[in-house]
């Protein structure tokens, strides 16, 4: 293995790391502002099944889906930990960190992940706004998220068949 090829891949898996974490990181940072937002928002427009609905999406974000994001963050969270401790303690023999790299799977393992989140987050949307399109409205920053998610996941698949 070339030492250029390995060097690429480790500024790879590098970006994608620290890009999914800063990404998560930055949900978690807004989601509570959005649940208060939500919570207004469906008290001055819905009826009551409407709100119903809202109250039950967002009792779910907050008990599920915000426990499972630190989840998934925590865990690529470990992974970058290790993946600098190989850089550090591998950096001289090119062919150990290569197999280590390999053996780690980092993308498929943060994809894991961020497509569990994104699953839970498409499903809880479309049980909440089914049949609602006012319902569906006030969920847009979710979907957001989702989308945020989703195309990650496509950025990193791009890359990891570079690597």
């Amino acid at each position: 293995m070339d030492r250029l090829e390995v060097l690429q891949q480790v500024l790879i898996y590098d970006k994608i790391l620290r890009f999914s974490i800063d990404l998560l990181t930055g949900i978690k940072g807004e989601i509570k502002a959005d649940l208060e937002e939500t919570k207004l928002l469906a008290e001055s427009l819905l009826d009551e099944e409407e709100r119903e609905r809202i109250k039950n999406f967002l009792n779910f974000i907050e008990e599920s889906f915000v426990p499972k994001l630190e989840e998934v963050l925590d865990g690529i969270y470990s992974e970058y930990e290790v993946f600098n401790f190989d850089i550090t303690f591998l950096s001289n023999v090119p062919e150990e960190l290569k197999r280590e790299m390999d053996r780690l799977e980092l993308i498929n393992s943060i994809n894991y992940g961020l497509n569990l989140l994104k699953e839970e987050l498409e499903r809880a949307i479309c049980e909440a706004s089914e049949d609602y399109e006012c319902v569906k409205a006030i969920l847009t920053s979710f979907s957001i998220y989702k989308d945020l998610i989703e195309h990650t996941l496509e950025f990193n698949e791009k890359f990891e068949k570079v690597c």
